[in-house]
């Protein structure tokens, strides 16, 4: 009994692993139609396992401590630089933790509520990026040729993967 009580405690953070990992190869395999002079789309699964985790499993404790993790990886494994990743995906993730309270839950409402994570998140990196010197487009470049091209994506990954990880949650919630 103690053996599956403890492999379930860790499916969570496998799941996030397996969604950041996902991204990662998604980007690599689809490299050629995901990062073209005209636009570039950013897979972030990570975003969308966490948003809904937040909705399905409120009573995860650990889950901010989740997105901290997932965002330092991402800042070594991507990036390079500690810091933004890691500060701004648990900030957005703990303000989805507070706002849920006075959110339906729904589909309607988590897609919106990922969406206005995604923006949130990729904002926040290229206002990071501009302040530093590294990012040189301008917001208008940036909205119309990276925010909205990866919107669209995670939309399209959340119509496709919203009801399998929601019963994927609900699968471990009713088995803890």
């Amino acid at each position: 009994m103690g053996v599956t009580r403890l492999q379930r405690r860790y499916l969570l953070p496998i799941y996030l692993l397996v969604a950041f990992y996902l991204d990662g190869a998604i980007s690599h395999l689809c490299e050629q139609w995901l990062y073209t002079p005209d636009h570039t789309l950013i897979s972030r699964l990570f975003m969308l396992v966490l948003v809904v985790t937040a909705f399905v499993l409120p009573e995860e404790r650990q889950l901010t401590w989740y997105a901290v993790g997932i965002g330092l990886l991402y800042d070594l494994y991507y990036t390079g630089m500690i810091g933004m990743y890691t500060f701004a995906v648990p900030l957005i993730i703990y303000t989805v933790r507070y706002l849920k309270q006075y959110l339906p839950d729904s589909a309607f409402f988590i897609g919106l509520i990922d969406v206005l994570c995604l923006t949130l998140l990729e904002s926040t990196i290229y206002i990071m990026n501009r302040l530093i010197g590294y990012a040189t487009v301008t917001p208008v470049e940036f909205i119309s040729n990276v925010l909205a091209p990866t919107i669209a994506l995670n939309l399209v990954y959340f119509v496709f993967l919203y009801l399998p990880l929601k019963y994927l949650l609900l699968k471990l919630k009713s088995e803890r």
